[in-house]
């Protein structure tokens, strides 16, 4: 798989064509992302009440 862009530099390119061609690596990568989100919104939703 070539890179999508001309422009793009040589290690995003490399770095999209291991995560095509290893989907193990690709469902971990999306597996922290999801985790790294779920726990920052969890953060965000226990603010203690000004009261």
């Amino acid at each position: 798989m070539d890179t999508c862009n001309r422009r793009m530099p040589k290690f995003i390119g490399a770095f999209f064509d291991a995560l095509y061609q290893n989907p193990i690596m690709m469902l971990a990568m999306m597996a922290g992302v999801a985790a790294i989100a779920g726990s920052w919104w969890y953060k965000l939703g226990k603010k203690p009440e000004l009261r």
